[in-house]
């Protein structure tokens, strides 16, 4: 008979980890949200509550439910009761547009989708269901479900080259291998909080729920309206003495551009920067400003969550940050073409196996088939990743770059392909392109499209209906023809972006707020002359360079509301709410007249 991995017995599940720490420390406080505070006891209870209310609906080994609750304490207990019945989670970000949400739904065929009044579109064979009315009765006895560990979990959809997401399924072996080895590496306890700020289905926020969770710490769930308002975060570690944050280089960054920043939390003693490259100049600014070690990890999305890590060192003169060493039970290696090992300082692909492999792409088996390949050098399965890596004298990897149209920006894993299927799906375009532009935390997509007389704001507002925020191109170029190579295939290199030409006279700004925002779009975006119509999302911004923007004209304006860069994004909308900001007396001087 399977271990059920009770408190007392082998944590077989993820939830195991967290059921054990609640018995052992029930009265503890668990999760502090904006919509409740609970103990460990009370989590545990809640999940129970949602597990029976689950079970009656049918819930249990086997099963998928889709999950599309915002990032709450709710959240978090509707995580730990789907794991209870033995069923894997789907995140389903609520912010995604309706046709993305249609797809991930039909292709993963969930049991039921639990959601908080969120408008989800309806599919045959699933349910919806209110996390309130799926609530079991309070004292709700608690069922030990058998469960295996090579289980699904969790599965979470990434960009698929195809035009589709994909979904990685990831079972409890590979997430609780991950979850116990940093609790060695990098050891915490219950005087720890750490805070749930990214999205649901961005993996890092396994990491940040179950390391707390599991180890008596608490969890700290950031505001889902200003989870990435790098003032909010900052006063938010202060406030709840926060002492392990992960973060994106791109936000890293918004984050010491606040002031007093990370510099003013004494509270912080660990930070992990993951998604994309961390450069050698943001870890020697961090240094200079945060009192606390600085982390590089690596990893995809079909290894639980990553697979290397680094320690920074505040005086590394090396030219990059390695992403590091294999954590304990990954194994990789580093080969060529032909499958062979590549020797120390020479780039090749890089091949991943391991506990923490994922079970395959849900519904996927001939792409499963392509990147899970048999391992001829110690058996089992190792993952493709296609990234190239070479490995230094003194073991560490060293990032090189991609061997594929998958990049990264702002931490998600996109594939260029499925945003040209879905820019060749308009009517109005024959052809798309897209590559990436910039470098480092400013590394942003470019569309390069056919024919000229495509309008590019239009492709944006049109790709906004069927793509998340992230996988909208910052620039779209419309030309009658796209550059050919000798093979007859577009000539990527030769793609570039229109030079900017001044503005006419009569489109210059107004008045000092204007000439201001003008100016710091000027600095951001390197886009001279910005007129007063002119919006910050068109000219190439995303959000997280709105926060530097934010941040820089804060220290105007210190009371600018972050909602007005993306409810008025023009020169003139936020030149306005500067303005108005100025002419708002202070409460606290007015109070002592």
């Amino acid at each position: 008979m399977t271990s059920t991995g009770r408190p007392g017995g082998p944590p077989i599940g993820l939830h195991h980890l967290v059921e054990q720490q609640a018995a052992a420390t029930p009265e503890a406080i668990a999760v502090t949200a904006p919509d409740a505070t609970w103990t460990y006891a009370e989590l545990d209870g809640q999940a129970a509550r949602i597990a029976a209310g689950l079970r009656e609906r049918g819930a249990g080994r086997g099963r998928l439910i889709g999950m599309a609750i915002e990032r709450s304490a709710a959240a978090v207990a509707a995580i730990l009761g789907i794991l209870k019945t033995g069923a894997g989670y789907v995140p389903l970000d609520p912010e995604f547009p309706e046709s993305r949400l249609r797809f991930m739904i039909e292709d993963c065929l969930p049991l039921v989708v639990l959601h908080a009044g969120a408008g989800l579109p309806s599919v045959p064979g699933t349910a919806m269901a209110e996390f309130d009315d799926v609530l079991g009765s309070p004292g709700a006895r608690e069922e030990a479900t058998e469960i295996s560990p090579e289980q699904t979990a969790y599965v979470i959809y990434t960009s698929g080259s195809t035009g589709k997401p994909k979904g990685v399924e990831i079972p409890h072996r590979g997430i609780v291998d991950r979850v116990l080895w940093e609790r060695t590496a990098y050891p915490s306890g219950p005087e720890d909080a750490v805070i749930l700020h990214h999205a649901l289905s961005f993996d890092v926020s396994l990491w940040e729920i179950f390391i707390p969770l599991t180890t008596g710490g608490r969890l700290v769930v950031a505001d889902p309206l200003y989870g990435q308002d790098p003032r909010y975060l900052t006063d938010l570690v202060r406030a709840e003495k926060v002492t392990c944050l992960a973060v994106v280089p791109a936000l890293l960054q918004a984050l010491l551009d606040e002031e007093p920043g990370l510099g003013g939390c004494p509270s912080l003693r660990e930070v992990f920067s993951g998604g994309e490259v961390l450069s050698p100049a943001l870890a020697r600014r961090f240094f200079a400003t945060v009192k606390a070690g600085l982390h590089n990890q690596y990893g995809p999305t079909e290894y639980s969550i990553d697979t290397t890590y680094w320690d920074c060192l505040p005086d590394d003169p090396a030219a990059s940050v390695p992403i590091g060493f294999p954590r304990t039970n990954s194994r990789l290696y580093i080969l060529d073409p032909r499958g062979r090992p590549v020797a120390d300082g020479e780039a090749g692909e890089l091949h991943i196996a391991g506990p923490g492999l994922a079970i395959g792409y849900l519904n996927r088996p001939e792409l499963t088939r392509e990147r899970f390949v048999g391992n001829p050098f110690d058996g089992g399965r190792m993952y493709r990743t296609g990234d190239v890596v070479r490995r230094r004298g003194d073991g560490a990897l060293e990032f090189v770059g991609r061997a594929d149209d998958q990049v990264k920006v702002r931490g998600f894993r996109i594939e260029l392909g499925e945003i040209e299927r879905a820019v060749e799906a308009l009517p109005e375009v024959e052809r798309a392109v897209l590559t990436t532009v910039g470098d480092g935390d400013d590394l942003a997509l470019a569309a390069f499209l056919t024919p000229g007389s495509v309008d590019g704001r239009q492709v944006r507002a049109r790709l906004a209906e069927v793509l998340p925020e992230y996988m909208i191109p910052a620039h779209v170029v419309a030309q009658d023809r796209l550059p050919l190579g000798p093979t007859g295939k577009v000539d990527k290199a030769a793609l570039a972006l229109p030079e900017q030409t001044a503005r006419p006279a009569g489109e210059v700004p107004r008045d000092p707020e204007e000439e201001l925002v003008a100016g710091t779009f000027a600095e951001i975006l390197g886009v001279p002359g910005a007129a007063a119509g002119d919006d910050f999302f068109e000219l190439g911004g995303n959000s997280l360079q709105a926060l530097r923007l934010l941040n820089i004209l804060r220290k105007h304006s210190p009371e600018l509301p972050i909602a007005v860069l993306f409810e008025t994004p023009t020169v003139a909308g936020i030149a306005a709410a500067l303005r108005e900001v100025r002419q708002t007396p202070d409460p606290s001087a007015v109070a002592g007249q």
